[in-house]
């Protein structure tokens, strides 16, 4: 089947979500689909990717939307904060102005919330049209679909805090009474049922993963389409991009993919950029260029003759180093710190430059401990290292956020039940308060666990044992956030604090609140260090326009927050042999390096098979001596 068949099987769909592992193409899965679907009817192209890369590649030939979750979250709360705040004022012990101060902080997660949320509205109020999703990465999107369940959550939080008043009415009137509280319940609770029908009606709504044949990018897709279809969301196929069909380029991966996913469908690998919806459109169609004569022309030079203008470069095996001068006083390429975070683009191999680095740092002292942690809720770290063993004084951390937020809700509840029982006059409205307060815990939104990533940094950078931690993040968009939490939900951490020790002479030594307070000023002094020189910042990127665009933003972020550059890994360049569709793409990757126009930046040749050895791993990014 080709892919414009494919996307045919999806034309009666209201929503089309376009998930997978970062890097496989979904960007470029979700514009083709668009761009096919809309010669018969509108379409909507909507990113949930905090840090999409729609604007490098269209211009204006589809209406798309971007996320732009702060100003949702305003327009959610401008809707029901005064209900909101009614319902919290009859039901708990807090007042208005807690508890708007409360809803009114950025809450961490919000993104995934209003983007569920959003994909909603746009089905409402576009009845004819067709809202192609092009999602986050595999943890983030899983964690925007379970946004149903928050949304079930938060009703029931609002009915529990109606309860007392329903009671406390009854016990004087003698009879049931509804007022527009209640109307307001029904309706949100309803508006939120109504969403998450829509997404698993398999008439009105599909999920298409996107995955490559590489085995790691396997073994994720199918956690995926498991996660997915246990949620009751319809996948129709999987498709596996950047097939190969020519027999001299084959490394033997696909028929293997295949096998283990079922219903395929093979979108073929391009031999040109598909970075504008022209090339897109082409390529989708069957119709894409395949090979050399295909090259185009910048500036009126040919890209194959480019290399001639190229800066003469090192060889790779040469040039990637770090923490000190290299032969011959030449500066170094990466500068580590302490505190060394791996970013990038989806797919672009922070995970293994992570672990090579990290494996190199043990390697040459092993007196000194070391931690390489995944902060990915995707975490396919621990996939590095399930063959074998790290060296022992590497330890490998994937930290597993949810059941630790679970932890912490069961104890805060335990604390609320305790202090409301404490301040509470006998009677009815103790277990009102007490259950309206622990629903209120529970309907923290998907992605506050992040809390706990951030919290294990400074529980690690506070450890003077540790000589570096190195740090495989979440993509771009996900790790910008991530290194705003110490400072969005420091304020978030301060302000329920400041809520639940409201009556301090209750909370008893060791308790919750006192780990609340460990933890606000573990999360300042994180901040404080991240800013500092004991923090390095190491982008990973690849040889593609887009990419390498997508990377210089990220690195303006980083300098914009007052945290430093230790350098560039271009990863995945194409190496030289005899595939006319590698000869192709490396012409153009050269070029995009040398207009990157960076001195900091070195290079990994793409490898043919992932590298499951930890010995042949530790080669990947050498380093040079480090003090670390």
């Amino acid at each position: 089947m080709t892919l414009a068949a494919a996307f045919d099987r999806l034309s009666g769909r209201r929503v089309i979500l376009i998930g997978g592992k970062g890097g496989v193409g979904k960007t470029t899965i979700s514009i083709a689909a668009a761009l096919h679907l809309s010669k018969s009817r509108p379409v909507i192209l909507f990113t949930t990717d905090p840090a999409s890369n729609l604007g490098d590649i269209l211009r204006g030939e589809l209406r798309t939307e971007a996320l732009d979750a702060s100003a949702l979250y305003r327009q959610f709360l401008n809707r029901n904060l005064e209900s909101f705040l009614e319902l919290g004022d009859r039901g708990t012990y807090l007042d208005k102005d807690e508890l708007r101060r409360f809803f009114e902080l950025s809450l961490p997660g919000v993104d995934e919330l209003m983007a569920w949320m959003r994909i909603g509205e746009l089905v409402e109020e576009n009845a004819d049209a067709t809202i192609v999703v092009d999602t986050a990465p595999t943890g983030h999107t899983l964690r925007m679909l379970s946004s149903a369940d928050h949304f079930r959550q938060f009703a029931e939080a609002l009915d529990s805090m109606q309860a007392k008043h329903r009671g406390m009415v009854r016990q004087f009137t003698r009879r049931n009474v509804r007022d527009a509280m209640d109307v307001f319940i029904e309706q949100f609770d309803a508006e939120a049922r109504r969403r998450r029908d829509l997404l698993t009606d398999p008439a009105r709504a599909a999920f298409v993963a996107v995955t490559l044949s590489e085995p790691w990018v396997v073994e994720q897709t199918k956690r995926l389409v498991r996660d997915v279809r246990a949620d009751g969301i319809d996948m129709p196929f999987v498709v596996l991009n950047r097939a190969v069909a020519d027999d001299d380029c084959d490394r033997g991966r696909d028929a293997e993919a295949r096998k283990r996913l079922g219903d395929v469908v093979d979108a073929p690998r391009a031999c040109v950029p598909l970075d504008t919806a022209e090339a897109i459109e082409r390529w989708s169609a069957g119709v894409s260029p395949a090979g050399p004569a295909a090259s185009r022309r910048r500036g009126g030079t040919d890209i194959h003759d480019s290399s001639a203008r190229v800066p003469q470069r090192r060889d790779p095996s040469a040039s990637l180093r770090a923490g000190s001068a290299g032969p011959a006083g030449e500066t170094p390429a990466l500068l580590l710190a302490r505190l060394t975070f791996l970013a990038g683009k989806g797919g672009v191999g922070k995970t293994t430059s992570a672990a090579s680095i990290a494996l190199q740092l043990a390697a040459r002292a092993p007196d000194k401990k070391y931690t390489v942690i995944s902060v990915d809720p995707a975490h396919t770290l621990s996939d590095v290292f399930a063959v074998e063993a790290p060296p022992a004084n590497l330890t490998v951390e994937t930290i597993d956020t949810r059941a630790k937020w679970r932890r912490f809700r069961e104890s805060l509840g335990e604390e609320i039940e305790r202090a409301i029982g404490a301040i509470t006059p006998g009677g009815m409205t103790v277990a009102y308060d007490a259950d309206a307060m622990k629903k209120l815990v529970e309907i923290a939104p998907p992605g506050a666990d992040e809390l706990f990533a951030i919290t294990r940094l400074a529980d690690l950078m506070a450890d003077e044992e540790q000589a570096a931690i190195i740090i495989d993040t979440a993509p771009t968009g996900h790790f910008l956030r991530l290194i705003d939490l110490p400072r969005t939900a420091g304020e978030w951490v301060r302000e329920f604090m400041r809520i639940l020790l409201r009556y301090r002479e209750l909370i008893a030594p060791g308790s919750l609140g006192e780990e609340l307070i460990r933890a606000s000023r573990a999360l300042h002094a994180l901040d404080e260090a991240m800013r500092s020189d004991s923090t390095r910042v190491i982008v990973v990127t690849r040889p593609e326009r887009v990419v390498i665009a997508e990377s210089k933003r990220l690195i303006a972020e980083v300098e914009r927050r007052g945290m430093h550059i230790g350098g560039v890994i271009a990863n995945y360049i194409t190496p030289e042999n005899d595939c006319a569709c590698d000869q192709s793409l490396r012409g153009f990757e050269i070029e995009e390096l040398a207009e990157f126009g960076r001195e900091d930046v070195v290079t990994v040749a793409r490898r043919d098979e992932p590298v499951v050895v930890l010995g042949e791993l530790a080669k990947l990014v050498p380093i040079w001596p480090t003090t670390l």
